[in-house]
């Protein structure tokens, strides 16, 4: 039985990795600092004898025996603070160190979640002019490229065998409608009826991927034979989309009559931010597999029922009688 770690599982990727993971037979622990009940994914497994919890802060050193390990510990664009940007360096390089550690004492393969922008900024994108602003956008990006020196590094001077996945929109079931990510937010927006706001014109050119799918990958990539060429590979999805051509999807499918409504462009928004898969399909034999709309269709039952359930515990004996 594999003993895998997954730093960061209670998340959207971290809970779907964990319960393939355990599907697959494996013995999963969790390392989090939110507990796995608060997640609808992983609130009814916490019995089980191949899962355990460990609320530990990735950037402290951890002693346990392991035989592949997952880092997908890091704050997000969306639950960061503007005014903290330290933590944010703090967890993805100090984080790494950690984890880096813990895989060379264990002889453990590591897989660590990375950004896409990172790939975007590597090979001459235009966001090389948008990440020298003072953002979040820059501090995400360059902690992440700092953790991917750090993992490079490693390998070539301790041995450690690891490797790289860049990650771009990821999307799905398993999170609570405020979550906050661009699909889960535009879809309860229209199921509650309220506008659903975009930045700027909203032409902005996205690619989403089906949780179901980054955690194929992710399973591939961590199993997959040392290559050089296999150290950093993107994931993410293969249809192209503009954000406000997202929002009509969703309020055709959802059959929302809520109103697509513009505010202002954010000056740090790339217009187009896209994958190149080529050598991950060549390495992995991946590519995603569920199409946006079925996708789309599958959050939208989800985040109805998440909703549904939430209005009826607000109820109170007045409001049924």
């Amino acid at each position: 039985m594999t003993r895998v770690l997954i730093f960061g599982g209670t998340g959207l990727i971290g809970a779907h990795l964990t319960l393939r993971l355990l599907r697959d037979g494996h013995h999963v622990t969790c390392v989090d600092l939110r507990e796995p009940s608060l997640s609808p994914l992983l609130d009814q497994i916490t019995d089980s004898p191949r899962f355990e919890f460990v609320r530990h802060d990735v950037t402290m050193p951890l002693h346990i025996e392991c035989d592949r390990i997952f880092n997908l510990a890091s704050p997000t664009y969306l639950h960061h603070d503007p005014s903290s940007p330290y933590d944010t360096m703090r967890t993805n390089t100090l984080g790494t160190i950690r984890t880096l550690e813990l895989a060379r004492e264990n002889r453990a393969r590591l897989v660590f979640a990375s950004s896409g922008d990172v790939y975007l900024t590597c090979n001459g994108s235009s966001s090389m002019e948008l990440h020298r602003d003072e953002s979040f956008y820059s501090t995400l990006s360059e902690a992440k490229r700092s953790a991917e020196a750090l993992i490079r590094a490693y390998i070539r001077q301790h041995g450690v065998d690891a490797r790289v996945a860049r990650i771009f929109n990821t999307y799905g079931t398993g999170t609570s409608p405020d979550d906050g990510r661009a699909v889960m937010s535009m879809i309860a927006a229209a199921l509650t009826g309220r506008d659903i706001i975009i930045n700027g014109d909203g032409d902005q050119i996205r690619t989403f991927c089906w949780v179901g799918d980054t955690v194929e990958a992710l399973v591939r990539l961590m199993e997959a034979a040392t290559t050089p060429r296999l150290f950093a590979l993107n994931i993410g999805g293969l249809y192209e989309i503009s954000v406000k051509q997202l929002a009509a999807t969703i309020i055709r499918l959802s059959g929302s009559k809520s109103r697509i409504v513009s505010t202002d462009p954010r000056s740090n928004d790339e217009r187009r931010k896209v994958p190149d898969l080529q050598l991950t399909h060549r390495l992995l034999g991946w590519q995603p597999e569920v199409s946006l709309s079925e996708g789309l269709m599958r959050t939208i039952r989800y985040a109805r029922r998440m909703i549904e359930r939430e209005l009826a515990a607000r109820r109170t004996w007045v409001e049924v009688s």
